[in-house]
This record gives C-alpha cells, sequence and structure tokens, in this order.
C-alpha cells in the first residue's frame, strides 16, 4: 500500500463503485459531445466538403449503375424465360401447345417484345415453315412475311456455329432487331432448328426504356439541399432516349455504357456474327450541368451537420447511462426480491408451527387423531425451514469457497429412497402422489450423502412448488453409461427452453403467466448444479411448457474400492451460473 493508504484493493472498489460509474456515464454523455462541438467548429468546412462530395459521387455512381442494370436485367429476361425454356426436345420435333403456351407467357412478360418465331427441320408437321406467334393474334401465323429473311439470315449465321445469333432487319418498313436461339446436330454441322424473337427497334427507344428508367429513377432520393440528380439514356447514335425530348449534355458526372442485346452483354462475344458489334448504349448521370467540386463550393452547410453528429453522440451518451442505470437497477431488485423470498419462506413455517404448538400446547385437541396430524404438520415445515436454512448456509459457504465434500462409496438407490421416505409427510400434506423405482441391485456412486441428499430434497420441493394441478412425481434411479442417475419427472407447468440455462443461476426464478411464480429463493438450483459439478458429475433438464419438467442428476459409478475423498468446488466468490441442459 503507498502513502496515500489507497491500495490495489481499494481502487478495485473504486471502479466497481455504482454512483462512480454512474457519474463516469454522465460525464462522458457530456463531455464527448462539447468536444465534438470545438471540433467541428474549425474542421466543419473541410470535413463537409469532403463528405458531400462523396456522397455526391457515390449517389451519381449507384444510380447510374442501378439504371444500366435494370436496363440490362429487363432485356435479358426474355432469352432466359423463353428462348431458353424451349429446348432441342420442343422443337424437334415441334411440341406446339407447349411452345405456345412460353409465347404467351413471354408475350406478357416482355411488352417491348412484338413477335416470337419458331423453325424446326426436324419435324413432321411444320417442317421447314417459320411460325410467327405475335401480341395481335396470339396464335400462331405460317410463313409471315419475314420468314425467308430469318431463314436466310439464321442459316448464313449458322456456319459459326454459335448458339446465339442477332441480326437487324426491316419489318414494314421498321428497323426491327432480331435475336434466335440455334439449335444444331450433334456435330454441329447442320442447322436443325431455332427460336427467335423480334423487338421493334423506335418503340423499343420510344416506350419501352423510357417507361423502365421513369419506374427505376423515381425511386432515386437525392440529397437535401443539393440540385436534383438527373439521368439521361443515349442511343447508338447519340439520340437521347431518356428524358423523351431531351437533348444532349457535355457535362456529366458519371457515365455507364451497355450492349443492346437480348441476353447477358458477357455472352457477347459468343454471339454471331464474331465479329459484330451490337448498338452500345449509354447512360448519364449529373447534377444541373454542374460539376460536384462546383456544387460543394456554393453548398456549405457546416451547422447542419455539426448538430446532426452532436445530436447522435448525445443519443449514445444517453443509452450508455441508461444500461448503466438499468443493470443497477436489476441488481437492486434480484436483491429485494431475494430479501423478501427469504423473509417469506422464514415466515410460513414459523407461523405454522406457532400456531399448531400453541394449539396443542393449550389442550384444544378432542382427539388424539388430530393430535398426530398436528405433529406431522409441524415436523413437516421445520423440515421447510431447515431446508430453507441449509440453502442459505451452504449458498454462503460456496460463494466463500468454503464448501466441502466428503466423496464416499454409497448406494444411490439407497440414498434416494431416504430422501423420498423423509419427505412423505410432505407429500401427503400436499397430496403428491409419488412413484419410486430402484433397481434391486445396489448402484454404487461416489458422493457426498449430505449434499446428494440436499440436491434430491431441492429437485423434489420444486416439483411440488411448480405442479399445482398434476401432483404426480416418478423418481427413478437407473445407469446411464459410466454415471448413476437419479431422474425426477413431475407434470408441472413446465420451462421454456430460452430459460433453462437461466434456472440455474442465483436468485432466478421462472414466472407464470400471470407475470409471478411460486415463492423461494431462487437458490435451489443453483446449490443443486454447484453438488453436481463438485461430484464431477453433471445435472440436465429436459421441459417443456404445460407438460412438466424431468431434472436428471448424474453421479460418476464408483470404479471399486476406494477411500473417502475431500474436495471443493473451486468456485470462490460465485455460485453456479451455467448447467448444462438438455
Amino acid at each position: 500500500m503507498d502513502s496515500s493508504g489507497v491500495g490495489p484493493s481499494s481502487i478495485e472498489r473504486l471502479m466497481h463503485d455504482r454512483s462512480l460509474r454512474l457519474a463516469a456515464g454522465l460525464a462522458v454523455a457530456v463531455a464527448i459531445p462539447v468536444a465534438i462541438l470545438f471540433y467541428f467548429q474549425f474542421r466543419s468546412i473541410a470535413a463537409l466538403n469532403q463528405t458531400s462530395a462523396l456522397v455526391l459521387r457515390q449517389l451519381s455512381q449507384e444510380t447510374a449503375e442501378g439504371v444500366a442494370k435494370v436496363i440490362v436485367d429487363a432485356l435479358r429476361t426474355t432469352r432466359v424465360d423463353v428462348l431458353l425454356r424451349i429446348g432441342q426436345r420442343q422443337t424437334e420435333p415441334l411440341d406446339l401447345p407447349f411452345i405456345e403456351n412460353i409465347f404467351e407467357q413471354g408475350l406478357v412478360a416482355d411488352p417491348f417484345v412484338d413477335r416470337f418465331y419458331v423453325w424446326s427441320d426436324v419435324s413432321n408437321e411444320h417442317r421447314g415453315e417459320v411460325l410467327a406467334f405475335d401480341r395481335m393474334q396470339h396464335e400462331f401465323i405460317v410463313n409471315p412475311p419475314e420468314a425467308k429473311l430469318l431463314v436466310r439470315q439464321f442459316h448464313a449465321l449458322a456456319t459459326e456455329q454459335r448458339a446465339i445469333a442477332i441480326f437487324d432487319g426491316m419489318i414494314d418498313k421498321r428497323r426491327t432487331h432480331f435475336q434466335g436461339q440455334l439449335r444444331f446436330t450433334f456435330t454441329r454441322d447442320r442447322l436443325t432448328s431455332f427460336v427467335a424473337l423480334a423487338v421493334d427497334a423506335e418503340r423499343l427507344r420510344r416506350e419501352f426504356i423510357p417507361r423502365l428508367v421513369a419506374s427505376r429513377f423515381a425511386k432515386v432520393e437525392g440529397p437535401t439541399g443539393f440540385p436534383s440528380l438527373a439521368v439521361m439514356v443515349l442511343d447508338g447514335a447519340n439520340r437521347v432516349v431518356y428524358p423523351p425530348g431531351g437533348s444532349a449534355t457535355d457535362r456529366s458526372v458519371d457515365e455507364r455504357k451497355f450492349p443492346l442485346v437480348f441476353f447477358e452483354p458477357e455472352l457477347t462475344s459468343f454471339a454471331a456474327p464474331e465479329n459484330g458489334r451490337p448498338e452500345v448504349c449509354r447512360v448519364r448521370t449529373g447534377y444541373d450541368n454542374q460539376t460536384i467540386p462546383q456544387i460543394i463550393a456554393s453548398r456549405e452547410r457546416p451547422q447542419y451537420w455539426m448538430m446532426a453528429i452532436l445530436a447522435g453522440v448525445m443519443a449514445l451518451g444517453v443509452f450508455f447511462v441508461a444500461r448503466a442505470a438499468a443493470r443497477e437497477v436489476r441488481v437492486a431488485e434480484l436483491k429485494s426480491n431475494f430479501v423478501s423470498s427469504v423473509s417469506h419462506d422464514l415466515k410460513t413455517p414459523l407461523a405454522l408451527i406457532q400456531l399448531f404448538a400453541e394449539t396443542l400446547e393449550l389442550g384444544r385437541l378432542k382427539n388424539t387423531e388430530r393430535a398426530h396430524e398436528y405433529y406431522r404438520i409441524i415436523n413437516s415445515e421445520a423440515r421447510k425451514l431447515t431446508r430453507l436454512i441449509n440453502n442459505l448456509l451452504d449458498f454462503s459457504k460456496i460463494e466463500a469457497g468454503l464448501r466441502k465434500y466428503q466423496l464416499e462409496p454409497r448406494d444411490l438407490g439407497e440414498v434416494t429412497r431416504r430422501v423420498v421416505d423423509s419427505l412423505q409427510s410432505q407429500f401427503r400434506h400436499n397430496q403428491f402422489t409419488v412413484t419410486l423405482h430402484v433397481p434391486d441391485r445396489p448402484m454404487t456412486v461416489m458422493l457426498d450423502a449430505e449434499a446428494a441428499e440436499q440436491a434430491l430434497e431441492n429437485l423434489l420441493s420444486n416439483a411440488m412448488k411448480y405442479s399445482p394441478e398434476h401432483r404426480e412425481i416418478v423418481v427413478e434411479v437407473a445407469g446411464d453409461g459410466g454415471y448413476g442417475v437419479v431422474r425426477v419427472r413431475d407434470r408441472g407447468i413446465g420451462i421454456p427452453p430460452r430459460l433453462q440455462r437461466r434456472i440455474f443461476q442465483k436468485f432466478f426464478r421462472v414466472e407464470t403467466d400471470a407475470g409471478s411464480g411460486p415463492q423461494g429463493t431462487g437458490l435451489g438450483l443453483a446449490i443443486v448444479d454447484h453438488v453436481m459439478r463438485a461430484h464431477d458429475g453433471f445435472v440436465r433438464v429436459d421441459s417443456e411448457p404445460g407438460r412438466g419438467s424431468t431434472f436428471t442428476l448424474h453421479f460418476p459409478l464408483h470404479p471399486g474400492e476406494m477411500h473417502g475423498d475431500e474436495t471443493d468446488s473451486g468456485d470462490r466468490g460465485r455460485a453456479a451460473d451455467v448447467a448444462r441442459s438438455a
């Protein structure tokens, strides 16, 4: 200890003092916001410029990528949902009912597609004929005007032996995009069938893409206090597709390119023609034709950022203070409940003992049978009182690490029978039916008889306490691997799975649906777990709400004759907080 008189133990006590912790929390809650306030007074302009530029840049990039992605995804859906669903097995030979159903679904799902086509050279029906299915007639048209164009072009492109073929043509003097899924013989030396689609190029640009971009862009929320974010889509000829009637600008923040194809852009190099280049469209984003440095220079708002961060830090400080206060209140409540429970459990048996003792002393009984009943009640309440006092004394020893156990070879069945017999008066008084199953041959285990009996009494007491309706208890002694086990099974209220680990914590009690549970100190199961761990065993619980609970004590079997061995649990300063649960 130093000259100031404050040793390590004194410092440790100060660190765990509740008032000091609360004061420290309040100091943190006040000091941090004040420090940040001064910091941002000097750094607010630089920090705001950097943060704002990052936000604007990220918003522009994400919007450009999002718009490009939504267009690409919408265009490639057709190939996945229609062209790939109609396999070679449906086109060779033609399965027209199946194909018609898929085409009908495709026209509903993909409004930009005008027609679907199917052609097969391996079919008894419509062999070599192009069947078209459009959204006007919703039925197959045999050899439409563009049929010869499709057959000629796809046969020409089939020489490259690629599964995807694309080309542009004219239908009714309107530019049209054609895409086909080609099928070949096994050696890929001859085109055997294809499934294709046609898209009106102008309607795609004037109707579908603008509507798609508008729906996607409507979900983008720009930052408050800055120019609104603008999106522009241009086709391969640098014409503005979106917004309709807009004009191209040279100043943009971000630009994303995407090919105008109806499949995954990554497969462009695998499509025929190999040397062809599909039309490349662009998505541009910007802020009213201004650059980000220009926007930041004109929108300095340091006070707003300072207040937002200050509010966040203050909220964080309040959170820590509230959490510390809640923890302290909880501890105080546990202590208060413990004192109240102990007082109640001491008062009740003492009051009954005093009542019946005075009745016997004053000779107010008319027959000896009533006297015998009163003696039985006095004995039962005295045992309750003894068990409570023993639990309190043992818990104090456990907390101090002074509880010792004398382990000796004992017959587990005999110890269990002795405990059940000693509690018969309580069973009869509380109208419980107890069934005991003990094996015929002795089951020798290593245990401290007094501690084991105390653990069994606590389990049986809990079984009675938490079984208000079905007053049936089954006690069974059996072997389980290298352990002798005692099972105590009741048909009480049961324990929810989320609480089955917490019931072995000190002071914890299971509450009923009404918000309160039977009286008790909350030490019984904590002592049970401590006793079992001191015996190198363990306790398990198997329970379900409304169906009862089964507590199982596992004692190591005695390997042979051996001397008694004194042991302790080594749990100085704490009670059992965790136990094994089934």
